[in-house]
């Protein structure tokens, strides 16, 4: 009976042995990442380099307001809300579109995740790539409305990851961005 239990015990120890070392080397494996910069890329732009299964995505960090207009999105009327990087090229921006409803009633936060709402859409041209929210790969938008105070203007947050038509992935990424056009 006493060898059945250690042979037991000794089993149940190596079993927990193989599991943290399976365990940690999942950990391991999915938080290896470096940050690189590439020459032929803007200066707001970097790349991450994943282990070898997985691509690498291009970082974008938006931080000046284009300007906004009036729209429509599924035949309702819309506001269209345009960004950029510090360089404030028209050519690399993103785009905000909400119908003035969903705007309304979001509790000040716009949320797509793989085109799971149709009222808030999001949307990048950089370097020549069209990215977009999609329902094939895993993308999302998301936009957090600062109302406006005494000491500051309204203002977005956004955090988005798209997707290109070749399968290329970027994430999107800003601080706090005035929807003041000319700041002092």
């Amino acid at each position: 009976m006493r060898i059945l239990l250690w042979f037991a015990a000794v089993f149940v120890a190596i079993s927990l042995l193989l599991l943290s070392l399976k365990t940690q080397a999942t950990v391991k494996r999915l938080t290896q990442t470096a940050v690189a910069t590439p020459a032929t890329n803007s200066a707001n732009a970097t790349y991450s380099n994943k282990p070898d299964n997985e691509t690498v995505m291009a970082t974008i960090t938006l931080n000046k307001y284009l300007g906004g207009t009036e729209g429509k999105l599924n035949n309702k009327s819309a506001l269209n809300f345009k960004f950029t990087d510090t360089n404030g090229s028209a050519t690399n921006s993103c785009s905000i579109i909400t119908t003035d409803n969903y705007l309304r009633h979001s509790k000040n936060r716009l949320e797509n995740i793989n085109l799971s709402e149709k009222n808030f859409y999001f949307d990048c041209t950089w370097n020549g790539r069209y990215y977009f929210l999609s329902n094939r790969v895993r993308t999302y938008a998301e936009v957090i409305i600062k109302q406006p105070d005494s000491q500051f203007p309204m203002s977005m947050h956004i955090e988005a990851k798209l997707v290109s038509l070749t399968g290329e992935q970027v994430e999107i990424i800003s601080g706090d961005i005035s929807l003041r056009r000319n700041q002092r």
